[in-house]
């Protein structure tokens, strides 16, 4: 009985695929093949901690609309991260409403470390308006999930004077 109980769990582990880097890599592939074409950039970083919560930010820009609503769109994300579970859940997703109402044509996101601090992640919002013939640069500051504040800057680095308006939902 113990033979017959040993080679049928040796040929079930026989039988099971083996990871190999190959393969590994082969996912990895899947993984970068399922993003939308929609998605024109993704960025992470910065660092978050709410109560016994922790984990990081995500910025997106998402290319979409038809004819002439199309054009640029910004997301953000919070991920969070735990002893438990290394692998990042997401906990929280918002449009950047302020910015998405522009109808922006396009639009490329930097982070901006100097702008960062401890639980947020700033970073720098920039389109070009054809028409105007004008850069538009904003800079969006992500805080706890689903908070955050927009407003204008003149360069990379050099908010403009004034406050940001909040934005985010609870």
């Amino acid at each position: 009985m113990l033979k017959i109980l040993t080679r049928s769990l040796l040929g079930f582990a026989l039988s099971l695929p083996i990871l190999s880097p190959a393969m590994a890599a082969e996912d990895d592939g899947k993984l970068v093949e399922s993003v939308p074409p929609e998605i024109a950039e993704i960025v992470t970083g910065g660092g978050w901690s709410e109560g016994k919560q922790g984990g990081f930010y995500r910025a997106f820009v998402l290319m979409t609309g038809e004819e002439e609503k199309f054009g640029a769109k910004i997301y953000l994300q919070w991920l969070t991260v735990s002893e438990a579970n290394p692998d990042p859940a997401i906990l929280k997703t918002v449009p950047v409403t302020e910015l998405n109402n522009r109808n922006l044509e396009n639009a490329a996101i930097d982070i901006e470390g100097e702008q960062t601090k401890e639980n947020e992640m700033a970073f720098i919002v920039s389109s070009y308006d054809f028409e105007k013939k004008k850069d538009i640069l904003l800079l969006v500051t992500a805080t706890q999930p689903g908070k955050y504040t927009v407003k204008e800057t003149k360069a990379p680095g050099a908010p403009a004077a004034g406050g940001g308006a909040p934005g985010g939902q609870q």
